[in-house]
């Protein structure tokens, strides 16, 4: 398809696709707009912005993300429109923002990941708890040490989280174990302590 249409007629397509009412066409119409990456321009976002109240599900919101993600590489401004998303409150808006982060993992943009996942490190949601546990697992791939040391300065970090990121440092999961003892030694009767 990509050979046949150039981006801005795809994007006739790509309404068709996404009107029809069915998931799997929506599906496909996200999958094959990623096709045409290198085309991304302003354009690309201008078009996107009235679809993003209309994503109805955790991956088209992720699918979106990530072509967000690539369109601010081109164009860093867009980053400013990434930080009014992520504090939404509507959750998929936050699952966009936050994939956003998987293509800037590539040019090591670590400030404004960082930026992204501490804003939403505590969400109560557990789509979005898992979702910054991937994240930082995948720049634990590129950067072990910068995600090493995210744990040990958040080391109260959501379970879920904490689960998926410590795969990779078996020492931070022991611990994490050991400080939820000492923190329990002052629940209970650690208000003794207080009273000798």
């Amino acid at each position: 398809m990509q050979d046949e249409y150039e981006l801005k007629r795809f994007y006739k397509i790509f309404n068709k696709l996404w009107y029809s009412g069915y998931h799997n066409q929506r599906a496909l119409a996200i999958y094959t707009l990623k096709l045409y990456e290198r085309d991304y321009d302003k354009e690309t976002w201008k078009f996107l912005i009235p679809k993003l109240k209309e994503v109805n599900d955790f991956d088209e919101a992720e699918m979106i993300g990530r072509i967000i993600g690539i369109i601010s590489i081109k164009n860093p401004a867009l980053k400013n429109e990434v930080i009014k998303l992520i504090k939404r409150k509507h959750v998929y808006y936050r699952r966009m923002a936050l994939s956003v982060c998987f293509p800037l993992i590539e040019k090591k943009d670590w400030n404004f990941i960082f930026k992204l996942i501490i804003s939403r490190l505590y969400d109560k949601e557990e789509n979005i708890q898992e979702l910054n546990g991937q994240i930082l697992k995948e720049i634990s791939e590129k950067n072990m040490t910068i995600v090493k040391k995210f744990i040990l300065k958040n080391m109260n970090m959501p379970q879920i989280t904490f689960d998926i990121v410590s795969n990779n440092f078996k020492d931070l999961k022991k611990m994490r174990k050991i400080k939820k003892i000492d923190d329990k030694k002052f629940i209970g009767f650690g208000w003794l302590r207080l009273v000798r």
